[in-house]
């Protein structure tokens, strides 16, 4: 699954979970490290934010998520691997569950 494309906004978040494990001293280290990945990585913008809004009015998930999804919609992609099932309620989208999607 290498070449699946990312996010930036995959790295916030990423930086996020560790600070909140109390791993704060690993995020730079672990942000650098996807990074180097060679992943495409799409930016978040402004279009995104306001579009993430309209994605919030259809499903009434997590900001965070809407803003994924736009970032998605934007560049064409229709599939997200994530556990998080909250995906689920954009009907637009699918979702392939990341314990289950193998190498």
């Amino acid at each position: 699954m290498i070449g699946c494309p990312s996010s930036d906004l995959v790295a916030v978040e990423v930086a996020n979970a560790l600070r909140k494990y109390g791993l704060a001293k690993e995020v730079t280290a672990e942000v650098r490290a996807i990074f180097s990945l060679g992943l495409e990585v799409y930016r978040l913008d402004a279009t995104d934010v306001r579009e993430a809004a309209e994605i919030f009015l259809e499903a009434y998930i997590g900001p965070y998520d809407c803003a994924h999804a736009a970032i998605m919609r934007r560049n064409g992609l229709k599939e997200i691997i994530s556990a998080d099932q909250e995906f689920d309620k954009i009907n637009w989208l699918k979702r392939l569950d990341s314990r289950s999607v193998e190498d």
